[in-house]
């Protein structure tokens, strides 16, 4: 079976990915070249990005592997959606904005239910087979 649902949400995760490693290169360059080590705008970024890279390659996997086995597209395509947004609330939320507190929590209670969901539907196509 061809992988096609993952890449579209693969690739937008690489885009964020992208986006947030600039986001703590450009914090580097301000603090480092203001003599500083280290500021709270700079480990709020760098925060972001381990989060990402904590979560993110995981959950692609369990995606990828859920859709090897013929699960419905809706149901990959919900997955991916999940995975997306919760990385972008977990982003917004760790920002000093309106409501940032509730945005990072259900943008990691997000990735946690998605990645509970991909890990137990592994599991079942494992001991009963095909959907």
């Amino acid at each position: 079976m061809i992988i096609k649902i993952s890449l579209l949400y693969a690739g937008i995760l690489g885009l964020l990915l992208t986006i947030l490693s600039f986001n703590v290169m450009n914090h580097w360059v301000r603090v480092t070249g203001s003599g500083r080590e280290s500021d709270l705008a700079m480990r709020r970024a760098e925060r972001v990005l381990n989060s990402f890279v904590e979560y993110v390659p995981l959950s692609l996997i369990l995606l990828i592997l859920i859709e090897l086995v013929g699960t419905a597209p809706f149901m990959v395509h919900a997955l991916g959606i999940m995975l997306v947004a919760s990385r972008l609330a977990h982003a917004y939320g760790s920002n000093l904005v309106k409501y940032a507190g509730a945005m990072r929590f259900i943008g990691s209670q997000l990735a946690f239910l998605m990645m509970m969901i991909s890990s137990l539907a592994c599991i079942y196509f494992f001991l009963f087979g095909r959907v």
